[in-house]
């Protein structure tokens, strides 16, 4: 009897943690203000924005929101998974998946920075670099 149950703890736990390692970096959440675009850029539209552009991405334990010029714009939910990825010479060990949306969108937090990659340059896509700013609340 011993060795049944041994056996069907051990099927357990290779069922239940065999799926993506979900990770929550405690430094992503707060609020975010959009610094910088390279890619995907319209001729003659900025790819650097000062403070106070009004951009902004706010990540709460699991929900985003997407804000412009004080409206939200978008919310939803997202988690990270682990994932690596080497891009335009960057290389990302998070994937951050938007609303179970199945576009490869990598992060990488760095100090105060994050970047947010959604495919490469060359192929029109773009990474956007947020910095974390502090509201009074």
């Amino acid at each position: 009897m011993k060795n049944l149950n041994l056996i069907a703890l051990v099927f357990a736990v290779l069922l239940f943690g065999c799926k993506e390692d979900e990770v929550q970096p405690e430094s992503l959440i707060g609020t975010w203000e959009l610094r910088h675009v390279l890619g995907g850029q319209i001729a003659g539209a900025p790819s650097d924005f000062p403070k106070g552009n009004g951009k902004i991405i706010q990540f709460s334990a699991d929900e985003y929101q997407r804000i412009e010029d004080g409206k939200v714009v978008s919310t939803g939910t997202y988690r990270i998974v682990k994932e690596s990825a080497e891009i335009d010479g960057t290389k990302y060990e998070q994937r951050i998946i938007f609303d179970d949306d199945q576009w490869k969108t990598f992060i990488k937090l760095t100090g105060n920075k994050i970047l947010i990659c959604s495919g490469t340059i060359a192929a029109d896509g773009t990474t956007a670099t947020y910095e974390k700013i502090i509201t009074l609340e």
